[in-house]
């Protein structure tokens, strides 16, 4: 009976690791304050996405830099795919165009 609930336990520890990450993509505070003065608010947002000499590090981590002077233009109404191996930074493009974390540089 044992052995029969090892491959249930193993299930459960993946889900509750992955629950952790949920959570805390969850309760993530962004570095900027939306309440402050400073800044543009915009009333629409209709077009260009640009990113230019991006350097990027995740604060857990400020060794490991994940961008050097990446660069991204995408027009206004177009669709990109960003494709890499695993590890390559496609997540972490999308995670600075959403402003979840701020470039380094």
């Amino acid at each position: 009976a044992l052995g029969q609930s090892a491959p249930s336990m193993t299930a459960f520890a993946k889900a509750k690791v992955a629950a952790a990450k949920i959570f805390e993509t969850i309760d993530h505070k962004p570095s900027m304050d939306k309440d402050a003065a400073s800044g543009v608010e915009l009333e629409s947002v209709t077009g260009h996405v640009e990113l230019k000499n991006v350097d990027f590090a995740y604060p857990s981590r400020p060794d490991n830099q994940i961008l050097c002077n990446f660069s991204l233009s995408i027009p206004a109404g177009k669709t990109i795919a960003i494709v890499g191996s695993s590890g390559s930074g496609k997540s972490t493009i999308v995670a600075l165009i959403e402003r979840f974390y701020d470039p380094t540089s």
